[in-house]
């Protein structure tokens, strides 16, 4: 059994391997010992953009920073702003695009399962 309570701090954010752009740090994932649970915190500098799809749902909680989130379902694209307070929720396998459109980084909270 595991608890425990983390401070979460952009210093300790860095590069991932099969994310091109952005800061990440995982405090669960399988390798820190979750099962199945994958969460953490992100920041994606001006201009900085991403695409990609997953086989967990997720959902990106906005901390700072502005951007614009779009996905495609059933050949369909639908974007909306991000912003402080702002939660993008995606299922699986939903092909989406998270973009920070803002002068400052755009920091958040991830979840997957």
């Amino acid at each position: 059994m595991t608890a425990w309570v983390k401070e979460f701090r952009q210093d300790e954010l860095g590069s991932v391997p099969l994310m091109s752009v952005g800061k990440w740090k995982r405090y669960i994932s399988k390798e820190e010992g979750g099962h199945g649970l994958v969460y953490g915190l992100g920041m994606l500098l001006p201009g900085d953009e991403f695409s990609h799809a997953h086989l967990e749902e997720e959902v990106f909680y906005v901390l700072e920073g502005h951007g614009e989130a779009t996905w495609v379902i059933d050949d369909v694209t639908y974007s909306a702003e991000l912003k402080p307070g702002a939660a993008f929720y995606k299922t699986a396998h939903i092909y989406h695009t998270m973009k920070n459109t803002g002068s400052e980084p755009l920091v958040g909270i991830f979840c997957k399962v």
